[in-house]
């Protein structure tokens, strides 16, 4: 679908028109245009020619300075009975007995092409959307999947983190400082709020996760993408999960904070805590994961470990998986 729009985008252009592309896509900027301007803090950073940049080049002007590429550090899983979390035979939606199991402070992604169901299984675990059937054992124990609830997945010790981060993951209508406490407003006094200390330890989260600004009284909606994301990384991350759930983390989000969401949510796999990333973004799982899963119609069709987690060898497997079933 993207090879058709660029191709639309070209005829266009061979025919007089001229195109304005707009994007956080590095490698789709530099594939399509004939230069390319990076705007910084709502002014020009500078105007380069696609043909003679580097992606590396582009980078720098986003950000203003030069970025340390994210070290990827795959470790070699072995499942066994001492797991700290087991999914086991899950059926809903597309989903058709799927289980499998997850290490303390390991990455797992989920993957596979549109449609395949590997963006259903998180929020199924979660009780956002119904399980027909399962079952999920979270530090030995176990819970029925058909009757689970966001409720009693909190406090089972899980943090869901949605692909929709306006209308999901972040309440856009209230202030910063409210999205980014809110699950742990309930360590504050129950009749009457420290509002000193609430501002304070607000003020204090957003430092810590480098949000910018680190404002608690302006709009969740009128930071960017990539600072909203990381206040809903804040506010998930002081309730300390046992098990984080995220969607796609870095959609909408430019190449500076994708890389500080990288490094949020590797560092708290590094603390224990187990992470399941659902998301079509090959290369992000292969700068994050530890093993890989690849469905395909609702199914576990194969895993990647160790030096398999490549973005080349992912993308060949979700569409070999497609391609060996039919």
């Amino acid at each position: 679908d993207r090879d058709r729009l660029f191709d639309v985008v070209r005829k266009s252009v061979a025919l007089g028109a001229s195109v304005l592309f707009v994007s956080h896509d590095l490698d789709e900027a530099l594939a399509v245009t004939d230069r390319v301007t990076v705007l910084r803090d709502g002014r020009v950073e500078g105007t380069v020619t696609s043909a003679e940049t580097e992606k590396d080049q582009l980078v720098e002007l986003i950000i203003g300075r030069r970025l340390e590429a994210f070290e990827a550090s795959h470790r070699t899983h072995t499942a066994g009975e001492s797991s700290h979390v087991s999914v086991a035979d899950v059926c809903g939606g597309t989903i058709k007995n799927v289980s499998f199991a997850l290490d303390e402070g390991e990455v797992l992604g989920l993957t596979g092409l549109v449609g395949s169901g590997f963006e259903e299984l998180p929020y199924q675990m979660f009780g956002a959307t119904p399980a027909v059937s399962g079952r999920m054992t979270i530090a030995g124990v176990d819970h029925d999947l058909a009757a689970m609830s966001p409720s009693a997945a909190i406090n089972a010790g899980m943090a869901l983190i949605p692909a929709d981060r306006q209308g999901s993951a972040g309440v856009g209508s209230l202030l910063v400082r409210d999205n980014v406490m809110l699950q742990v407003i309930g360590q504050y006094r129950p009749y009457r709020l420290d509002r000193g200390r609430y501002l304070k330890d607000a003020r204090g989260a957003l430092h810590q996760y480098d949000v910018r600004p680190p404002e608690p009284m302006m709009d969740f909606q009128a930071l960017s993408g990539g600072n909203q994301q990381k206040v809903v990384l804040a506010k998930w991350l002081q309730a300390g999960p046992k098990v984080l759930l995220v969607h796609e983390p870095t959609q909408g989000v430019d190449v500076g904070a994708r890389l500080q969401v990288f490094e949020t949510i590797t560092r708290a796999a590094a603390e224990g805590m187990s992470v399941v990333c659902a998301s079509s973004d090959y290369e992000q799982l292969a700068a994050i994961c530890d093993r890989v899963l690849v469905f395909h119609d609702g199914q576990i069709m194969s895993t990647l470990v160790g030096d398999e987690i490549t973005k080349d060898r992912i993308t060949e497997q979700c569409y070999m998986s497609a391609r060996t079933v039919k």
